[in-house]
């Protein structure tokens, strides 16, 4: 298939640091599929602005083979004629995300007359929820109706755009990411790793960028009501004196510790040197990082509705928790007096064996070239 993909959430060079990477690792898994994928990021300027990313020339670029459109657009998408530079390019289908590539994909589809598929992240929920967007809720709910199919990242994604658009229940199909192989732990070193709960401090390790969606006070706060468990948290961001405050505050600078931004293979060197994961965040699109704990036999904790809620089964590959601070404290009791802990590592690994990253992209390709057949 020629696929153009639709997404200001993909980075087109290698010095747009921060930009999350599963989008990429899409595009560049159907390429390796066979499938021939050019990738528009529509860019409004004053979104770009807002969250503080840099305006790139508009033109092509290349990227790790892959053929990137940077196009700036001052006003939202109300027009077809906006897209007139897609006229002489030949493509099968649309795959788009986040709101500006799904009201993008509207009108590029319209033009070029083939079809389109809207997937759902956390900021689309936001847009059509956020009285703030009131102004948009017409045009993207009209873009989700007239895709050929919606396709939400989660779960609680999936029942929240059909509670929103009741017209979408029974068209819309989830569209996971996955986990490479080779970062997937050896199936024996689970017991050994399942033994550390029973070793005092019980080390908790969460990950993510510090700010409040992520709902690090509340964890904090939480470990607060123990004397016998260690927090260690990897991340950066603008909350991250306002929770260094907070452990002060708290007196447990010797049982919670901050190591700062760190690389995704020190992120997985942590992952596997500790028996539990936890990032009680409101509102995950999907959540990576719960899956590469998972990949890396944690038990791992997410929260209720939010994440990877759906593919984490309470007590069975890990532990759904409501985001509060009783919660939360509950939560980890219960893993501190776990018998089995290993039975419940051994299923979160081959949760994450199923959800390999291929494995991942092709479903959502079959997904696509079933409905077009």
């Amino acid at each position: 298939m020629n696929i153009l993909f639709v997404t200001d959430l993909c980075p087109i060079n290698k010095e747009e640091w921060g930009i999350p990477l599963t989008l990429l690792n899409f595009v560049l898994d159907f390429k390796k599929l066979g499938h021939n994928v050019t990738v528009l990021r529509p860019n409004v300027v004053l979104n770009v602005l807002i969250r503080k990313r840099k305006i790139l020339p508009e033109g092509e670029y290349k990227y790790k083979g892959i053929k990137c459109i940077n196009k700036n657009f001052i006003t939202p998408f109300f027009s077809e004629k906006q897209f007139e530079f897609l006229k002489k390019q030949k493509f099968d289908v649309i795959l788009s995300h986040m709101p500006s590539g799904v009201l993008a994909a509207n009108k590029i589809s319209k033009l070029l007359k083939i079809p389109y598929y809207a997937s759902v992240h956390a900021s689309d929920i936001e847009v059509l929820t956020n009285p703030i967007y009131a102004f948009l809720w017409h045009s993207i709910k009209k873009a989700y109706k007239e895709a050929k199919l919606v396709l939400p990242r989660s779960y609680w994604l999936k029942d929240k755009i059909e509670e929103i658009i009741p017209s979408q229940k029974g068209k819309t199909y989830i569209i996971p990411s996955g986990i490479e192989e080779k970062f997937y732990i050896k199936k024996e070193k689970i017991n050994k790793k399942a033994q550390n709960i029973f070793s005092l401090p019980l080390k908790v390790f969460a990950a993510g960028s510090l700010i409040e969606r992520k709902n690090f006070s509340n964890l904090i706060k939480a470990v607060s009501k123990f004397d016998d468990v260690d927090l260690i948290i990897a991340g950066g961001g603008k909350e991250k004196d306002k929770l260094l405050k907070l452990t002060k505050k708290l007196k447990l600078q010797n049982r919670v510790f901050f190591t700062g931004k760190r690389g995704r293979e020190e992120i997985l060197n942590l992952m596997e040197k500790t028996s539990v994961f936890i990032l009680p965040s409101l509102k995950e699109t999907f959540g990576m990082v719960y899956l590469e704990a998972m990949a890396k036999g944690s038990i791992v904790i997410c929260s209720k509705n939010s994440g990877m809620a759906g593919f984490i089964k309470h007590g069975y590959n890990g532990f759904l928790v409501k985001p509060s601070v009783k919660g939360i404290k509950n939560i980890i009791d219960k893993i501190k007096t776990l018998k089995n802990p290993e039975t419940i590592m051994d299923n979160a690994l081959d949760t994450a064996l199923s959800m390999e990253r291929l494995k991942m992209s092709e479903n959502y390709i079959n997904i696509i070239q079933n409905i077009l057949v």
